[in-house]
């Protein structure tokens, strides 16, 4: 599958949020469910691809996937990686993670922290991040995994 990262535009907020529901809605989440957290943390705004390091996959100038990392003085969180189902598995979750640890290690960061979905929770690990402990959400109502990416430099 051919693909090409790049950066994310805020007029594609719409869109972005699109890929966020479908990704997360491929792991059998009732559509009320999918309702509740568009509310909470699946919506992206063009407000937030100003604010924060936002990269896009494309496939034929079409966007399948996309990555956020939170820059904070505390450290950098990867916010978003949502990948459309239909494109999981052939190597654009991958992609846009070196993207986005990449990013990290270029601001001389050491580590990227982040909340994981279950069903992403193997993924993660593929990568190479280590279970750091857990994170029961109310808002969720379930418990989620944190994980920690250890970036190298000149990644």
């Amino acid at each position: 599958m051919n693909f090409t990262i790049r950066a994310a535009r805020p007029e594609e907020a719409g869109e972005l949020t699109r890929i966020a529901l479908k990704s997360k809605g491929h792991w059998g989440y009732s559509e009320e469910q999918l309702r509740h957290w568009l509310d909470g943390f699946l919506a992206v705004s063009a407000d937030y691809v100003r604010a924060n390091r936002v990269w896009v996959a494309d496939i034929d100038s079409s966007p399948v996937g996309f990555a956020a990392v939170k820059e904070m003085d505390s450290g950098a969180e990867l916010d978003h990686l949502w990948i459309l189902p239909e494109c999981m598995g052939n190597g654009v979750g991958k992609a846009l993670f070196a993207r986005a640890a990449g990013h990290v290690a270029g601001t001389g960061r050491r580590e990227l922290v982040f909340t994981s979905d279950p069903h992403a929770d193997g993924f993660y690990e593929k990568m190479g991040a280590q279970r750091i402990g857990v994170h029961h959400s109310d808002f969720q109502q379930r418990k989620l995994t944190i994980f920690r990416f250890i970036v190298k430099p000149g990644v």
